[in-house]
C-alpha cells in the first residue's frame, strides 16, 4: 500500500486528472479530424495515361475512389477501426478507446453507380470531393492490391446497408497515429503523388 501510494497508483485525484487528460485527447483529435486540412495531395506531373482517381472526404471519414475495371461505376475504399466503423458502436466515448490506443482496423469497400464525374458527384453530393490525375497503370496496380487485400478477408465481411459498406478486418491496427487519413495519404504516395507528411494527420486535401 505505502509503494502504491509513493508511486502515485493509489491516488484517486491523480487517476482522475490522468483521465482528464485522456479523454480531452481523445476529444480534440475527434474535433480536430472532422475539420481542417493538415496535410496535402498533390499529383503526379505528366502521369502516363492520364486517370482521375478522387479523394472524398465526409465526417471524420477519408477515403480513396477509383474507377472500376469495366466502368459505369466507382469503388471507394476506406480505412477505420473495427468496433467503431465496422459494427456501428460509434457512441462519443467510445472515441477515446479507438484514437489512444491500437485498435483493431477494417478495410471498407463500396460502389457508386456512376457512368462519370458529373454522375458520381451527384451520388456523393453529402461529401467532399477532389479530383486526382494519376498514371493509370499506377491506379490498375494500387486497385488489383486493395481489392485482393479486401477478397482476402471476405469471410469475416460485416455490411452496413445504411452507409453502402461492406467491412472485412485488416492487418493494420487503428489509432491517432494510424487512422483513415494517414492510410489514404499512403495509398495517395502509391498512386505517384506527393504527400505533405505530419507525425499526426487529423486532415488531407489536394493542392490546387
Amino acid at each position: 500500500m505505502a509503494e502504491a501510494a509513493v508511486n502515485g497508483a493509489g491516488r484517486p485525484g491523480l487517476r482522475r486528472r490522468r483521465r482528464w487528460w485522456l479523454g480531452s485527447l481523445a476529444a480534440a483529435t475527434v474535433l480536430l479530424a472532422a475539420v481542417g486540412c493538415t496535410s496535402t495531395i498533390r499529383g503526379p506531373r505528366s502521369p502516363e495515361e492520364p486517370t482521375t482517381v478522387f479523394l472524398l472526404r465526409e465526417a471524420m471519414h477519408t477515403g480513396l475512389v477509383l474507377p472500376t475495371a469495366d466502368g459505369g461505376a466507382f469503388v471507394e475504399f476506406g480505412f477505420g477501426d473495427w468496433s467503431w466503423f465496422a459494427l456501428g458502436n460509434d457512441q462519443w466515448y467510445q472515441a477515446f478507446a479507438t484514437v489512444l490506443w491500437p485498435t483493431a482496423g477494417t478495410l471498407g469497400k463500396r460502389i457508386f453507380v456512376a457512368a462519370d464525374e458529373a454522375q458520381l458527384r451527384q451520388r456523393v453530393a453529402w461529401a467532399d470531393l477532389s479530383a486526382v490525375v494519376v498514371a493509370g497503370p499506377a491506379m490498375r496496380s494500387l486497385r488489383t492490391r486493395l481489392e485482393e487485400q479486401w477478397a482476402s478477408r471476405r469471410d469475416a465481411a460485416v455490411t452496413r446497408p445504411e452507409l453502402g459498406w461492406t467491412f472485412v478486418p485488416y492487418e493494420r491496427s487503428y489509432w491517432l497515429p494510424q487512422n483513415c487519413t494517414d492510410v489514404a495519404a499512403e495509398w495517395f504516395v502509391a498512386l505517384g503523388c506527393e504527400v505533405s507528411w505530419l507525425p499526426v494527420r487529423t486532415g488531407l486535401c489536394v493542392q490546387p
